[in-house]
């Protein structure tokens, strides 16, 4: 078995909309059977001081816990990885997701649509041609209906897709991961990962159950 990675997951620290204490993540994920987490709050990034805390703080010295950032364009949200710090921070609000993708492709991330099929905040017919990296298919904020209608966007866009928990609320953690067959141990391994295709979705059965 390759290593398990949620790859969205959200804090109460910088994310209004989470329950979920910073604290208390990492001991979840591990409960769930993850082996790594990357924290993407909306519009903030965490610095590498403050994940290096939250690991030592754990008592899990071997998780590998990253950060990357939910940007919310003017249609659909994109999960970005890879950006540093500084880029991060002055990243420009509000652009659509065609700006957003050539912006931060040009900067070396990495781009995944977000929860593409939820009601509300999914992207418009321009996702057929967007120029994304993976596509999420499974999160613990998709009904089974939009689960299938990811799973056949996909399959038509021709993107590779993960599975995430996108999770606001600690028992959600880990519902959903990604596996990976590479041995990452830092965000240049997830980006090379991420753009070779070397992952697959899964479930987690430690985890507790998504809302339906």
């Amino acid at each position: 078995m390759g290593l398990l990675i949620d790859l969205h997951v959200h804090t109460r620290a910088h994310s209004g909309c989470s329950q979920i204490d910073p604290e208390a993540l990492i001991r979840q994920a591990v409960k769930a059977g993850l082996h790594g987490v990357v924290i993407t709050e909306h519009q903030y990034q965490w610095a590498e001081s403050d994940l290096r805390a939250l690991v030592d703080r754990s008592g899990e010295p071997n998780f590998l816990l990253l950060s990357g950032f939910e940007d919310m364009s003017t249609q659909g949200h994109i999960l970005i990885y890879g950006m540093s710090a500084e880029h991060a921070e002055s990243f420009p609000l509000g652009l659509a997701p065609e700006e957003v993708l050539e912006q931060a492709h040009e900067l070396g991330a990495v781009c995944i649509a977000a929860h593409p099929t939820r009601a509300g905040v999914g992207f418009d017919e321009r996702i057929l041609s967007l120029p994304f990296d993976a596509i999420e298919i499974q999160s613990s904020n998709l009904r089974d209906h939009e689960h299938r209608l990811a799973a056949r966007l996909a399959s038509d866009t021709g993107l590779r897709p993960v599975a995430t928990s996108d999770a606001h609320q600690l028992k959600n953690v880990g519902c959903y991961a990604t596996e990976f067959d590479d041995p990452i141990q830092s965000m240049p391994d997830l980006l090379e990962s991420l753009r070779c295709g070397r992952f697959r979705p899964v479930g987690c059965a430690g985890a507790g159950t998504p809302a339906e």
